[in-house]
């Protein structure tokens, strides 16, 4: 299956600005810390999960995005640690060649799979990354270990996949086929295509085939017989790496309309998903209501959810992806960074006597007046006294996968993605290599100055995503005005070293309403079915409909208790066709933007950036990126 975008050869990047910072709070918080992974490792040497856990998960997730985020950074102390720590975790295969956290003598239920998924998915990660050819075989042979190990008792005439898990009627475990099949690409061997035949066969779960409901689009995400969001698109993820080796070409298909879906029913203002706990919920139409709980848009669907988006942009070209990643990126995901370094108040209060230290993410974001810090996703404390979560884990490889993201190539053809301030390189048609230097405050502003470094000209397409955000665009190049459509702008031409564009984004603040949210009817035949359902869901807080929201640019604002009007304070904004004419203002915590708002009273009311707001994780930073209108 060929790509319609390509990861560049030859890429590198040198960012600055909050991405720049957000690479360097992973790292520090996180990667560069050895006893966070003889931590993980200690999981498996004596295995931890007795009481059926996932603590063999916390290895391979900070694995994955400690990988992605060295590709970037290219750090060598980071380096070593990952490869002392890749070692380490060799050695805890067993004669069988099984690496898991639960007991041989109970084995193959409730998360040990998953687990098990994720010590290959890091290694195979680390794989892309290692430099010595015969770590490399000793790796390879350690995955082709623990496959043999799972289809000695999983397969046709054996346990399915979906019964080697009470959890979920066996999606957890099913999410295993992205590692089976990556291992089946590695080695060509053809048991372990056949076992991801098995897996594909099996539906994802035992209660229904989702791979088959989303090929035949007629049921939203939430409307399936199992809604866990980020389980069902990991098992998307690995559905469209069945392809890229030689699986059916139809679920490619399957894998692009899930996708859309999700963008259609289940994405809310901030880029994440999900209201109801970590379910699929319909939660495009329920973001607003105030009855939702606190347990709501997980840190660990918004990063799965990302990487999926940055897989279907490379498979379709589609810039509507990219507009979806960059708003979760800006949003959700940025929102969680825990830059303050607070210690989750349950935790403080319920286990005083653990071992209390920050982690570097949290594992909720707020929509309606509410904190950050509402619990940890997929909290266990370790023999040590030590704790962590699933969120913890992963949060470092949604700001690994930027660069893969931000430009990318097809063809004779560079695609400019992401605007963010600092330099990338990368080898064009040709052989030539291309430096792209961007000079921008973007998110903040939308003025985007970009030169092109080249040591000779080069003939080549220069596409620049246009937002679906945006509707005022000026362009020009080298002074010269060009006309800009929607999706891709494209500037095809010789380039001279030195050519510089500048690109100018429509930044107005824009009004949204919930009821501007509803997701279309996908098939006549369930039009009651969906309207019953929205209307139960208006039912369930008629005081939804008098909320309002705030975007500028990818930028969703939010109002903060330390702004000076109280979160739950009825207001009224001026605005004139859907927009707010802010104008600047100031806070007293760190953001990426602070304007004041125009209200109807002739007042003012001070709102930053939503990923700004809300770091102290208390009452005193209450916030809500859905505000209350009167």
């Amino acid at each position: 299956m060929k790509e319609y975008y390509s990861i560049p050869t030859g890429l590198s990047s040198a960012y600055s600005g909050p991405l720049s910072d957000a690479f360097r709070f992973v790292s520090s918080a996180q990667l560069l810390r050895p006893d966070l992974w003889r931590r993980f490792v200690d999981q498996f040497r004596t295995p931890a999960d007795a009481d059926e856990g996932w603590r063999g998960e916390y290895w391979g997730k900070m694995m994955r995005g400690a990988c992605l985020v060295y590709a970037y950074s290219r750090d060598e102390v980071l380096y070593g640690m990952l490869s002392d720590t890749v070692r380490e975790m060799i050695g805890c295969a067993d004669g069988a060649g099984r690496i898991s956290s639960y007991p041989a003598d109970h084995e193959l239920c409730s998360w040990d799979v998953w687990c098990r998924k994720y010590v290959m998915l890091g290694m195979e990660y680390f794989l892309e990354i290692c430099e010595d050819d015969a770590f490399r075989a000793d790796i390879l042979a350690c995955l082709c270990g623990q496959a043999d190990a799972l289809i000695e008792k999983v397969g046709p005439g054996k346990l399915s996949i979906t019964s080697t898990s009470m959890f979920w009627r066996g999606l957890n475990s099913s999410s295993v086929l992205e590692p089976i099949v990556r291992l089946a690409g590695l080695t060509g061997k053809e048991k372990y295509r056949a076992f991801a035949d098995h897996i594909v066969s099996c539906g994802g779960t035992a209660v229904g085939n989702i791979f088959e409901l989303a090929l035949a689009d007629e049921f939203l995400p939430y409307q399936y017989p199992m809604t866990k969001a980020y389980e069902m698109i990991s098992c998307f993820e690995g559905l469209l790496e069945y392809v890229r080796i030689g699986g059916d070409e139809k679920w490619l298909s399957a894998a692009v309309r899930f996708a859309d879906r999700i963008l259609e029913s289940d994405f809310t203002v901030i880029g994440g998903c999900g209201c109801t706990h970590e379910l699929f919920d319909h939660s495009t139409v329920r973001q607003a209501n105030t009855t939702n709980g606190t347990i709501m848009q997980e840190t660990c669907v918004t990063v799965t959810l990302m990487k999926y988006l940055q897989r279907i942009h490379l498979l379709t070209g589609d810039p509507k992806y990219v507009d979806a990643f960059e708003r979760a990126l800006y949003n959700a995901y940025l929102g969680a960074l825990n830059t303050e370094g607070v210690i989750e108040p349950s935790i403080a209060k319920n286990h005083p006597n653990w071992a209390l230290e920050p982690l570097p993410f949290d594992s909720y974001s707020p929509l309606t007046c509410g904190t950050r810090g509402n619990g940890i996703g997929g909290l266990k404390v370790m023999r040590d006294n030590h704790y962590y979560g699933c969120c913890a884990c992963i949060g470092s490889a949604g700001i690994g996968l930027v660069p893969r993201i931000a430009a990318l190539t097809a063809e004779d053809t560079v695609a400019l993605n992401l605007y963010i301030p600092g330099e990338i390189s990368l080898s064009v048609p040709g052989g030539e290599t291309l430096t792209l230097r961007t000079e921008t405050s973007y998110p903040a502003e939308g003025e985007i100055l970009v030169s092109l470094g080249l040591s000779a000209p080069a003939r080549f397409t220069l596409r620049l995503r246009i937002p679906d955000w945006n509707e005022r665009t000026s362009l020009s190049v080298n002074g010269e005005a060009l006309s800009v459509t929607p999706g891709y702008t494209e500037v095809d031409r010789l380039w001279q070293p030195g050519d510089c564009l500048r690109l100018t984004l429509d930044m107005r603040t824009r009004l949204l309403r919930p009821e501007s949210y509803g997701t279309d009817i996908i098939n006549t035949d369930y039009i009651w079915h969906l309207h019953y359902l929205t209307s139960r869901f208006d039912r369930e807080d008629p005081a939804a409909k008098h909320h309002f929201a705030l975007q500028r640019g990818p930028l969703m604002l939010a109002r903060e208790e330390r702004l000076g009007l109280p979160v739950d304070t009825p207001v009224t904004v001026a605005e004139k066709d859907g927009c707010v004419d802010v104008r600047p203002g100031t806070a007293p915590y760190p953001a990426l933007v602070a304007l004041e708002v125009p209200l109807e009273d002739g007042t003012y009311m001070t709102v930053t950036d939503y990923a700004s707001a809300g770091k102290l994780w208390r009452q005193a930073s209450r916030m809500a990126v859905w505000m209350l209108g009167k």
